[in-house]
């Protein structure tokens, strides 16, 4: 079968795009032929693996002058994918984002890392009016696929309630070989984001500030992608460091190869996820695959991922709270390493691409019948 799977933008380095990669490479072994159909192509940003797959690209645009990103993808994709559709003809087009268009391209499947009108709930009125029309072509894009999958119990709990519909959950995946278990420790916590405003990483700030105040033999290092749109945050930041005196503390890592980025994994001693309400959060399960025990919020995606005083930590919004178990976790060794082998066993059995390729060769079959 001939399969387009779609996302507007792969020029990021995030989750979303490794769900991207990951999904199409599970869909090659399966037997199929796979496109890619993207609006936004940059090999220099993107993950180096796409430069060698059958990615169909067209050259749109990501706003309009610095603003009306939403009405200007929307826009942008019905261009993008009319041109991929006559180069390609697929016979099953899977929608990892732009939603709204998979009522007008049959047969199709969503694979929703979280409704995209529910991103712009906090924006400003003028900007909510604007995504009406994409809200509604939206909730008809759900209505009218033939298969909804989703990457979390949360967010399948959220298309019910927006969209009236049922999903299947499919995990995403973690490469178990190259994410693979390591014992070394070096004296830093590690955090891995995409650099922009909803990633609460003023907390883990926050966290080091008071850590730090008995304990100078640790460090935080802030990992992530820089958010096109959210340069100034990266400032914020910076300056919020510099406002606490912790310089020495405290590095920030912007655009991590992933060499690199797995070489962090595997050399931190604890992993720390501050997104409040993740919807799936990919990061904690790279850790967990490199052995590494994990805090994150007992909201979201990572309360399904982490088991709690087995593999880590899912706490509430308490600062106090999570010192006491990073303080507690960097002063029992043992724990650190019991707590490394279980998440690693946690991630090969329940998170690996092998996993996800069975499901989603189960879910490829049940739709062609």
């Amino acid at each position: 079968m001939k399969i387009a799977i779609i996302h507007y933008d792969l020029s990021m380095r995030t989750g979303a795009q490794r769900l991207v990669l990951g999904m199409g490479n599970a869909m090659k072994e399966i037997g199929h032929d796979i496109a890619y159909f993207t609006s936004i192509y940059d090999e220099n940003k993107a993950f180096k693996e796409f430069e060698k797959e059958n990615l169909i690209s067209f050259d749109g645009k990501r706003d309009f002058f610095g603003r009306f990103r939403g009405l200007t993808a929307y826009r942008e994709s019905r261009k993008m994918i009319e041109k991929c559709r006559k180069e390609f003809n697929p016979d099953l087009y899977i929608f990892s984002s732009n939603y709204y268009l998979a009522s007008e391209y049959n047969p199709s499947m969503i694979y929703c890392h979280h409704p995209e009108q529910l991103l712009v709930n906090n924006g400003d009125i003028v900007r909510k009016i604007l995504h009406v029309p994409i809200d509604r072509a939206e909730k008809k894009g759900f209505q009218k696929t033939d298969r909804i999958l989703c990457n979390s119990q949360f967010t399948s709990n959220v298309i019910k309630r927006t969209f009236q519909r049922s999903s299947t959950i499919l995990f995403p995946g973690v490469d178990t070989e190259r994410f693979s278990f390591s014992n070394i420790e070096e004296n830093f916590i590690l955090t891995v984001n995409r650099i922009m405003p909803g990633k609460n990483l003023e907390f883990a700030i926050d966290i080091i500030n008071n850590i730090t105040k008995s304990r100078k033999d640790i460090k935080l290092i802030i990992a992530g992608t820089k958010q096109i749109g959210f340069e100034w945050y990266i400032q914020s930041l910076e300056n919020k460091i510099r406002e606490l005196k912790l310089e020495k503390f405290i590095e920030i890592k912007i655009d991590v190869s992933d060499k690199n980025l797995i070489e962090l994994y595997k050399k931190c001693i604890i992993f720390l996820y501050t997104p409040i309400e993740e919807h799936f959060g990919i990061a904690p399960i790279e850790a967990m695959s490199c052995g590494k025990p994990v805090i994150a919020f007992s909201k979201g995606g990572p309360k399904e991922t982490i088991q709690h005083e087995k593999t880590g930590y899912v706490l509430e919004d308490n600062i106090t709270l999570w010192e006491e178990k990073i303080i507690n976790l960097l002063e029992d060794k043992e724990k650190r390493t019991d707590m490394g082998i279980m998440a690693r066993e946690r991630v090969v059995n329940n998170f690996s691409w092998d996993v996800f390729t069975k499901k989603l060769e189960k879910c490829l079959q049940e739709l062609s019948n």
